[in-house]
């Protein structure tokens, strides 16, 4: 497999194929892998650092058996066709041996012209790497800088430098290519009217971010260029360079810049001080993914970021201050208004490079009109030419969750053209033996991140190293910066192996997202790995103490010490496995449930496919066509036709799911299915949740009331099935966000916007003398979305605005339906008489469905009752308990495109599971110390899983292959006689000594 550009997507991608044991080249043009994430300070919704959030992915990438990372690489030409390519690929000189360069930076000091460094708003930028988590962690020498190679050879220490490295042409066999070469963004230079280029306090949201970021050019900083003077005023302007007409702009939405706009300006007043005015000028606010409505809110609400609804012409510098002045008019005001800011963020979208366009050219791929790789109707992944697919924004502007989810999708769409069965083979330990150190005596090494401004910010990492340096048994303590980073963690494997260290804190982010990488950091000095202890004092401290940095480091010091105290009595532990099911269970059978079904069926995997209704379908039955023209009717036909002819597929419709048992790999899930709904248990390995959600249909605006009310999917069967009867209609009205973005249904409903603009385009198709009327509160056709918006608007669409606090009221007079709803350009009520009535209802969670499996399966729900994913950026289709993904609109709303692509994503990521033939149960399993126990029962009746029984002994025996590690057992015990292991009484008790103090 060939993966070609080294973000987020395309490592997603080469992971998942590697993981499903596929060998993988991933090559990128750039020094290092990581693209554009790398490069911001925070991720929304949560706020998190990226840097922290994005390094295990790229450690990740580095250390994958299969996978071969290929940096300053470029595909010269492709040859052969699906299943067979040959791809030459040509790699520039990089004048550096990687496995040998440490990063030391010798070379960047004495010859800082020489070495390489990516220009940005730093002059001071040292080195190629972008970010401290570069991978691969090594440096690169611009040889025609270089007036005496021997000199600079002499600067470095393990002979790294290679002088007469030269341009290699590679040719590999590949069977498909995933094309993840993501897009640029926009540079508003080109642009005279807001001063990029011009003005120094006029930035981009991408120079905002790196002022942000503790790697930035003011080391987390945030200053104002000109004067080096923190600002008291920022605005943003929306969508520059998108959602335009003139020359310089593109048509579409970019699907991004509001959400980053939100969160920089609440990261400013979060990190810099409340007192900091922060406003956003903006058209339409498009917050449409999930959680990011409640997130605007927080914004506005919470953080007091001010929101105009008004695109300004332009920003006037005073050249005495420096300041920036914007004049804009407010839709509800005659006149203008002009302020003045002392720093303006320009939000900037997408666009595709003009080597990304020659690459498809060679390739022989289409394009769309936007220059973004065109995909078949149904399939957002397939590209005009088989076995090429695509992920990432190279297919679509998307946000991060959305390219992972079609990063899985592409490796799973390209794995089909290998054969589904593979090879065993043997696994060759990439570990040394463990060193035996369970009687010497604890000698703790203590490394404390400070991540940036993540937790240094806020604590005096150096006074935690001192204080931990006086803890007895704390042989090493020692502050590690970015401690996840390649540089660090080096460093701290050396101080292991040079100290002789035999037990590791880490001060420093979430062991959720970090631990297995500090694991695998003991495996390689030959340390058990469960002789490490994360102090997680980034989640669990400062994030939760902002503001209070004596507190925070009160509590800093309480945490070092249960975790220096607990890692005492930390002792090795065998992890337990076992052979896994190579059973798949799909839960729905809509158009996600099926698509995913049919991916696996087709790697040669048996699929259970459970559906509650009599036939397959789901509510994609109810619409006709998708906003581009597709017959969905047809396609439906035709996935039913398919799955249910499949040799692999075991369709189950009328069946209910009525308990559930095992772990990870083994699961064991009994089913009552057909008339008599007759029992059945299937053994599987994994499980896809594709419950999809319901129609919404609100009690408002006379639905349920009056006749000629309807929803959108009421007036979309209509459209498709008597249009005769549009033809006799002369004004419809329709209603946007009706049941969402308000406090019973706090989220954006996301499909929307596309249905009303889908319903208004038909209808003058079919009737062009008819006047549609849209009443929204912002539109939010996202994406290429954008293009059908325009076209409504081109063909004599109406759109008017409402706010929340002033809706729309619809009333019947002398049996006619009148709308009466306020215009703010009027600056008056009017009153529209209307044939119809549609309103855009979206959908809600089938909240009885998930809260039955959320209970059966122990997964956690949102707050709209929607299944929540492990992480919202990294994890969108995994799911917090090991073996269940998500796919579809039970994930959250969601057009059908999308959800295909969920559902190849979550079939893909069972694949990687699946692959390995064997689960690692870890081992964290309850022990029964058999002298101690008195065969009470308690532990029997206790466990919610019915694990502990009574053996021939007459004592209780706990099955590892079936534990879940829950601690139940162990917490009701009235002997002391379980043990849960890595969580042991003595554990526990030594984390409160250290707590309160007591050491001996």
């Amino acid at each position: 497999m060939l993966v070609i550009g080294g973000g987020v997507g395309g490592i997603r991608a080469a992971l998942d194929l590697a993981e499903s044991r596929r060998d993988v080249v991933l090559i990128d043009r750039s020094y290092s892998i990581g693209g554009l994430m790398t490069q911001l300070d925070r991720t929304f919704p949560t706020n998190n650092c990226d840097l922290c959030t994005v390094s295990p992915y790229l450690s990740q990438g580095s250390r994958e058996a299969r996978l071969d990372l290929k940096p300053m690489t470029r595909l010269d030409r492709l040859e052969g066709e699906a299943g067979k390519f040959t791809a030459t690929l040509v790699t520039e000189p990089r004048y550096i041996d990687i496995d040998k360069c440490t990063a030391c930076g010798e070379c960047a000091k004495k010859f800082p012209d020489a070495v390489r460094f990516t220009p940005g708003l730093d002059p001071r930028a040292p080195t190629c790497m972008r970010y401290p988590q570069a991978t691969p962690f090594a440096y690169s020498i611009d040889m025609d800088k270089v007036a005496d190679i021997k000199e600079i050879q002499k600067v470095c220490k393990v002979d790294a430098i290679l002088a007469e490295d030269t341009v290699t042409e590679t040719r590999v066999e590949v069977a498909s290519i995933v094309l993840s070469m993501g897009a640029d963004l926009f540079d508003p230079k080109i642009l005279d009217n807001f001063g990029s280029g011009q003005f120094d306090n006029v930035v981009t949201g991408l120079e905002y971010e790196r002022i942000m970021s503790a790697s930035g050019p003011f080391q987390g900083n945030l200053v104002r260029r000109s004067d080096r003077q923190r600002p008291k005023r920022v605005a943003w302007i929306q969508c520059v360079g998108s959602r335009g007409i003139n020359k310089a702009d593109v048509p579409y939405c970019s699907g991004v810049c509001c959400m980053y706009a939100l969160k920089e300006a609440m990261v400013t007043k979060e990190r810099f001080g409340e007192d900091i005015e922060t406003t956003i000028f903006f058209m339409d606010m498009r917050t449409h993914g999930k959680n990011y409505e409640q997130y605007y809110n927080r914004a506005r609400d919470e953080y007091k970021v001010r929101m105009i609804r008004c695109k300004p012409h332009s920003v006037v510098q005073d050249d005495e201050t420096k300041n920036l002045q914007i004049t804009y008019a407010l839709e509800e005001k005659a006149s203008q208004e002009t302020e003045e800011f002392d720093m303006v963020v320009l939000s900037t979208g997408f666009r595709i490079g003009q080597e990304s366009i020659e690459l498809a050219d060679k390739l022989g791929i289409d394009l769309n009109e936007h220059k973004f790789a065109a995909t078949a109707p149904f399939n957002p992944a397939v590209t005009s030419k088989p076995g090429i697919y695509v992920c990432g924004v190279y297919e679509s502007p998307k946000d991060i969750p959305e390219t992972m989810v079609q990063g899985s999708a592409a490796a799973s769409m390209a794995a089909t053209n290998l054969p589904a069965f593979l090879p065993e083979e043997e696994v060759e330990d990439l570990f040394p033996p463990e060193r035996n150190v369970a009687d010497d005596d604890p000698k703790i090494g203590v490394f404390v991140c400070d991540c940036g401004y993540e937790i240094g910010g806020l604590v005096d990492v150096k006074k935690i190293i001192e204080f931990a340096e006086t803890i007895p048994d704390v042989a090493v303590a020692k502050a590690v910066g970015y401690g996840c980073s390649s540089e660090s963690m080096a460093e701290i494997e050396t101080m292991i192996q040079e100290n002789g260290l035999n037990r590791i804190v880490i001060g420093g982010c979430s062991p959720r997202t970090h631990e297995t990488k500090f694991q695998d950091l003991l495996r390689r000095t030959g340390l058990n790995k469960y002789l490490v202890e994360i102090v997680n004092l980034r989640d669990q401290n400062t994030w939760a103490h902002m503001g209070q940095p004596e507190q925070a480091f009160d509590k800093a010091i309480k945490l070092l010490q249960v975790g220096i105290s607990g890692v005492r009595k930390n002792h090795p532990l065998t992890d337990h496995t076992l052979p896994m099911s190579q059973n798949a269970l799909v839960v729905g059978g809509g158009v996600t449930g099926m698509t995913s079904a049919l991916q696996l069926a087709d790697q040669g995997i048996k699929v259970y496919l459970i559906e509650r209704a009599p036939a397959l379908g789901g509510l994609a039955q109810s619409i006709s066509r998708t906003i581009e023209g597709e017959d969905v009717g047809a396609f439906v036909r035709d996935l039913v036709e398919k799955v249910t002819a499949h040799d692999n597929i075991q369709v189950l419709t009328r069946s209910v799911i009525v308990d559930h048992s095992g772990m990870p790999g083994l699961f064991k899930t009994g089913i009552q299915t057909g008339l008599r709904m007759n029992y059945m248990q299937i053994d599987h390995g994994v499980t896809i949740l594709a419950t999809g959600a319901l129609p919404n249909r609100p009690q408002e605006y006379g639905l349920n009331q009056y006749e000629k009310v309807v929803t959108q999917l009421e007036l979309d069967d209509i459209l498709e099935n008597d249009p005769e009867q549009i033809k006799t209609m002369d004004q419809i009205v329709m209603i946007q966000c009706v049941g969402s973005r308000e406090e019973s249904n706090p989220n954006c409903s996301r499909i929307c916007c596309q249905a009303a603009m889908k319903n208004a385009l038909r209808l003058k198709q079919i009737n062009p003398e008819i006047e549609v009327f849209v009443l929204y509160r912002d539109i939010r056709t996202y994406g290429f979305q954008e293009d059908y918006y325009r076209e409504a608007r081109n063909q004599g669409v109406k759109f008017i605005r409402f706010s929340l606090d002033n809706r729309p009221v619809v009333e019947e007079e002398n049996k006619e339906l009148y709308v009466r709803v306020h215009d703010f350009i009027l600056g008056s009520e009017i009153k529209i008489a209307a044939d119809r009535v549609a309103l855009s209802t979206g959908l809600i969670a089938d909240d009885e469905t998930t809260e039955d499996l959320a209970l059966m399966f122990h997964l956690p729900r949102t707050e709209d009752n929607y299944f929540l994913e492990d992480h919202v950026k990294l994890r969108p289709v995994d799911m917090s308990l090991r073996g269940f993904f998500i796919a579809g609109t039970a994930h959250s709303p969601k057009i059908i495109r999308e959800s295909i692509t969920q559902a190849q994503a979550a079939a893909g990521r069972a694949q990687t599971m699946l692959a390995k033939k064997e689960i690692n149960l870890g081992a964290s399993v309850a022990k029964v110390d058999g002298t101690k126990c008195a065969a009470c029962l308690v532990c029997v009746r206790a466990c919610p899983f019915g694990i502990p029984m009574i053996n021939a002994e007459g004592y209780s025996q706990i099955d590892p292959a079936k534990c879940q590690g829950c601690g139940v057992c162990a917490a009701d015990c009235p002997a002391k006689a379980i043990q849960l292991m890595a969580f042991e009484d003595d554990q526990i008790l030594a984390k409160l000594d250290g707590l309160f103090e007591r050491y001996n």
